[in-house]
């Protein structure tokens, strides 16, 4: 029996509303929309666009073709993210295909290796069955090969218990045999990607495993207990990889953030060097949608008349581009009751009407002068206020541009930024810009140049020199960020800090990495000890200290496409709100970097663990008998289906 629900009292409507706004969050789409909780979203909104993501996947599935490109063009704020978020939350819900998102490229030099890193990442997110997506392709592999095997297959949550439950040495044995099995049964170009993928069942080893496809490089006794070379880093890897996907699901990459202010040496635009990676993934993918989306001045200006016709019709393979429609009437009215419905169910409070407190007229006039999804999230942020029976009306200060990007930036999650060298190096850069003509901690800045190298270009380890006055005497402090887990390139990062050959010409070095990342002891000893000892810095990175760096940064970077705002609005912020922020002379790292050398070696850095010559394992029986008794212990559990 349906019951209508009573109305709330309207003096608790109001005491809701007064102590929060439903509008407070800042109406920007970021990555945590796109992974985590969604926008708020009126699915009947510019539902054209995404449904043909959804259509173009059924297609595929019919075997009308195997690959398409969609192109969305929209202008800002009219909902480009919104789209994406709509489709990977669909895609969550129904399955059926795994998810890229690929927005925020380290280095524009190097898109390739860049798209490596985002496809592990996009892959070590949750997928539609409860598991990350690697883990969903690995317990696909896994069933393929039980069946040629003849053995049962498995849930992939059946999968990550039975190896989360097991021991180290049953772990690898099944490792081992899965990839030999997997190996016989398809014509495999690299069966070390094969093993990391499986690897990737194992929560212990999923992150080592991910960073690993995502062509970092391992530390040598982890990459000897995944039985892994230390690094895989070629887009031969991620062409390999987008073939297994292809084996069992179809794949959704969509390109976003292309309007922004980025540019690599060779004077191309982020877009333009995304239109290139499109083309090869076109040529390349084999069961899949690729999805761009920009502005159609970008479109225009940067691609369709500049770049060659046959590579900028790769961008939209399906059709002529999409456009993102404004909002009318209905769907103002639409967007502001479904996000007040979410807020008011959450408190169990039942409205007079679905748009209290404002007036649907109102909303429909507002309707009719076509505005984006933003300015209608902005006008309501602004105005919900529960109405006032006396008394003036207080106006409301209009919201700092640069507060709200601030706000929104902010709450990215940065777990993967951190072990990122240069996106870390660029926010430090940013950083130490706004602090030029500034003297902190002794230290008057004059300069910060990434031109380190020879004929002033870039360096691969030394990300930038701060050049200024300390105490009378000039200064030039390199600052390297090595987050490596180990290897040649940490080596390569320490030599240069320490320069004996001067090379860099520089007074001292400042090594900037996480305490928690363990150094090998030889490292400490040929490397970390001479450099602090000889006046050079260990500065620990911190989450919290680098973050609003990373914020600041990621606002520099789309003050046009996405914020409307300009440089001198940003260090306006900075220099008002730098206090309570962390930004600008009140950054803890920053202050570090600058500050006197303590010369003191950390001691409270973990040694990394000695490889041992050859892992160590007891002699395998690789006879068939044993892998399909060996496998079919694996998959033996309640959970298992014939």
């Amino acid at each position: 029996m349906n019951a209508i629900a009573a109305v709330s009292d309207i003096e608790q409507i109001n005491a809701a509303l007064q102590s929060h706004n439903p509008f407070a969050q800042p109406p920007f789409v970021n990555a945590n929309n796109v992974w985590g909780k969604g926008f708020p979203d009126v699915e009947t909104l510019n539902a054209h666009a995404s449904d043909a993501i959804f259509k173009a996947l059924d297609e595929i599935r019919a075997g009308h073709y195997s690959t398409t490109s969609i192109l969305i063009t929209a202008q800002d704020g009219t909902g480009k993210t919104h789209i994406i978020s709509r489709i990977r939350h669909r895609l969550q819900a129904q399955g059926g295909a795994l998810f890229v998102f690929a927005n925020k490229f380290n280095d524009l030099n190097q898109i390739k290796q860049g798209f490596q890193q985002l496809l592990a990442e996009s892959l070590s997110n949750i997928g539609s069955q409860g598991v990350k997506q690697w883990q969903e392709l690995a317990a696909s592999m896994a069933n393929d090969t039980a069946k040629s095997l003849g053995l049962p297959t498995m849930a992939p949550k059946d999968f990550v218990k039975k190896f989360d439950a097991s021991e180290t040495e049953q772990n690898v044995k099944w490792i081992n045999q899965l990839t030999k099995a997997f190996c016989r049964a398809k014509t495999v170009q690299d069966p070390d990607i094969v093993r990391a993928i499986f690897w990737t069942l194992s929560d212990e080893e999923a992150l080592y495993a991910s960073n690993w496809l995502a062509g970092k490089e391992l530390a040598q006794f982890k990459a000897n207990d995944l039985r892994l070379p230390t690094q895989k880093q070629s887009f031969d890897a991620v062409l390999q990889i987008l073939s297994l996907i292809s084996e069992y699901n179809e794949l959704v990459v969509c390109f976003d953030e292309l309007d922004v202010l980025e540019i690599n040496d060779a004077g191309l635009h982020k877009s333009q060097v995304v239109a290139n990676l499109v083309k090869e993934l076109v040529e390349n993918l084999q069961r899949g949608v690729i999805l761009s989306v920009m502005m159609p001045g970008t479109w225009k200006e940067r691609i369709q008349d500049v770049l060659p016709k046959g590579l900028s019709s790769k961008m939209k393979t399906a059709g002529e581009a999409l456009p993102l429609k404004y909002l009318d009437s209905d769907s103002t009215v639409d967007l502001i009751a479904f996000s007040l419905k979410e807020y008011y169910d959450a408190r169990e409070i039942t409205p007079p009407h679905p748009v209290y407190p404002f007036n649907e007229e109102q909303l429909r006039t507002i309707g009719k002068e076509k505005p984006t999804v933003r300015e209608v999230l902005k006008w309501c942020r602004e105005n919900c206020k529960p109405p006032l029976e006396e008394g003036p009306v207080v106006p409301i200060e209009p919201d700092n541009p640069v507060e709200m990007a601030f706000i929104t930036e902010i709450s990215d999650d940065i777990t993967n930024g951190l072990d990122n060298n240069q996106v870390v190096a660029e926010a430090l850069l940013t950083g130490f810009q706004s602090l030029v003509g500034k003297t902190v901690e002794n230290v008057k800045v004059q300069n910060v140049t990434t031109g380190v190298g020879k004929k002033g270009r870039r360096d691969p380890y030394l990300n930038f020199k701060i050049l200024g006055e300390e105490n009378g005497k000039e200064v030039a402090i390199g600052v390297a960020v090595l987050q490596y887990e180990g290897g040649a390139a940490l080596g390569a990062g320490f030599r240069r800090l320490m320069d004996e050959d001067k090379q860099f010409d520089l007074t001292r070095g400042c090594l900037v990495r996480s305490k928690a990342k363990p150094i090998k002891y030889h490292f400490k000893k040929k490397y970390l000890d001479p450099l602090v000892k000889n006046g050079g810095e260990f500065v620990e990175l911190k989450e919290e200290e680098i973050k609003p760096l990373l914020a600041i940064r990621s606002i520099y970077q789309k003050r046009e496409s996405d914020y409307g705002v300009t440089e001198d609005d940003i260090s306006r912020f900075i220099e008002e709100k730098g206090a309570a922020n962390g930004l600008g002379i009140h950054n803890k790292l920053l202050l570090e970097i600058l500050s006197d050398p303590s010369y003191q070696v950390p001691q409270d850095i973990e040694d990394e663990p000695e490889a041992p010559a050859e892992p160590e394992s007891k002699p395998a029986d690789d006879s068939d008998e044993a892998e399909a008794t060996d496998l079919a212990e694996l998959l033996t559990t309640d959970g298992a289906a014939a």
